[in-house]
């Protein structure tokens, strides 16, 4: 069975932020196969980080797939933050398991940023379905010391390509996150019907990862030269503080870090007692840095499961949502919840899903394919503009405005996004 099964293509754009401010850019992604067994990715990223601070960035990824089995490599990434360069050079390696994907990495990094230092990954990524991907990881940098990152990315439509995904990146200084849209182009039909493609419209999410391009390096890699490292080193840029070999101006309050476990300079006195505080904090629903709590409130909807799980943290609240949007009395996908984080909050995005037809939101999500999709939801959003001259106009007036923002450089375009705002 071929590495890759044809060379392919995938655009992304992405939106987001973190404690310094709005982050947004574009990357792309080309995969081609060398021979059989090999295969090399090219990655590039661009994009302003800390609302201001311009980056781009290139990686190379060599490697050797069985698409059954396994994958091993080698990654190289050159990245520019502002005035400051960086670099890494890392092992790259995969292990399928039916449904799962077990990931490591490790390597060195060097540049202005961290002058030499170790850097790894190990993370894990499960297919719910073939088209629906969740999964995370945990890193060690010497700029960040421990930190986390999540993901999820969904397949909306097989035929086109079009995916949706959102990822963050956590460590003992902050948090980054971020949404987008990803294209994937190119499957021929030949290798579609050898790995039994051919009935699904298009190439299933998991085929396309064991079987063609891999996911950008920059955003699988968070803490690795990736979106957290950059967006780190982009606010010590702007604000003056210290992060890896940038120095603090001035320098920073010796008073001591947020977190117990911190030394005065805001280094873990303990990598033990960092990850025990890290891990404590991410899953917490209170404060300032429990970023991965906060957005799962922000996001999901409250409800029990009205069972002793109920008890368990975070277990109990994630199957209470489960069970709350699983409910046939559940209404748009924009309900879910009502708050000011909620979805139907969200520039643009809120105004699209205002305009779905009330059905629940199990009847929403398994319409979520082509040919239901121009047939429930595309109508129901163009009756819903024509309904009333002013929605369109409203939403116009929006679109106009976000990307006015974007494309001036400024945050405008993303002032409206309460989820990405972990920290006040």
């Amino acid at each position: 069975m071929a590495a890759v099964a044809a060379s392919s293509f995938q655009f992304e754009a992405f939106g987001g932020g973190d404690e310094n401010g709005g982050l947004y850019g574009g990357g792309v992604s080309f995969n081609t196969p060398l021979g059989d067994s090999m295969g090399l990715q090219i990655d590039g990223i661009v994009g302003k980080a800390a609302s201001e601070v311009s980056f781009y960035g290139g990686a190379a990824q060599l490697y050797f797939r069985d698409p059954s089995s396994h994958l091993l490599g080698l990654a190289v990434t050159a990245l520019r933050v502002d005035e400051e360069s960086q670099f890494s050079v890392s092992a790259i390696g995969e292990y399928y398991l039916d449904q799962i994907t077990l990931e490591a990495m490790a390597g060195v990094q060097t540049g202005d940023i961290v002058d030499g230092g170790f850097a790894g990954r190990l993370g894990m990524a499960y297919y719910a379905s073939p088209n629906l991907r969740v999964g995370g990881g945990i890193s060690y940098t010497e700029a960040s010391e421990f930190g986390g990152d999540l993901e999820a990315e969904y397949l909306v439509a097989p035929a086109s390509g079009l995916a949706l995904y959102a990822t963050g990146g956590f460590d003992n200084d902050g948090s980054v996150g971020m949404v987008g849209l990803r294209l994937y182009t190119g499957a021929p039909e030949s290798a579609m019907a050898s790995a039994g493609e051919e009935d699904a419209g298009g190439p299933s999410l998991i085929y396309r990862h064991r079987h063609m391009g891999r996911n950008n390096l920059f955003i699988a890699a968070p803490h690795s030269t990736g979106i957290r490292f950059i967006t780190a080193a982009a606010g010590a840029i702007q604000e003056g503080t210290e992060f890896g070999d940038i120095e603090a101006v001035p320098a920073p309050d010796a008073g001591g870090g947020m977190l117990t476990g911190l030394s005065a300079n805001g280094t873990s006195a303990d990598p033990a007692a960092a990850l025990t505080n890290l891990l404590t904090d991410l899953v917490s629903t209170d404060g300032e840095q429990a970023p991965l709590g906060n957005l799962l409130a922000g996001i999901l909807p409250a409800g029990s499961t009205g069972t002793p799980l109920d008890g368990i943290p975070v277990v109990g609240d994630l199957l209470g949502s489960l069970t709350e949007i699983l409910s046939p009395d559940t209404v748009r996908i924009g309900d879910l919840p009502t708050g000011p984080n909620s979805v139907a909050s969200l520039p643009l995005v809120g105004d699209l899903v205002s305009l779905l037809p009330a059905e629940p939101v199990l009847y929403l999500l398994g319409a979520a394919k082509p040919d239901q999709l121009l047939g429930v939801l595309v109508p129901g959003m163009l009756q819903g503009f024509a309904s009333d001259p002013a929605i369109l106009q409203g939403f116009a007036g929006r679109l106009t405005d976000t990307l006015t923002g974007l494309l001036s450089g400024g945050s405008s375009g993303l002032s409206g996004l309460p989820l990405l705002s972990f920290v006040p």
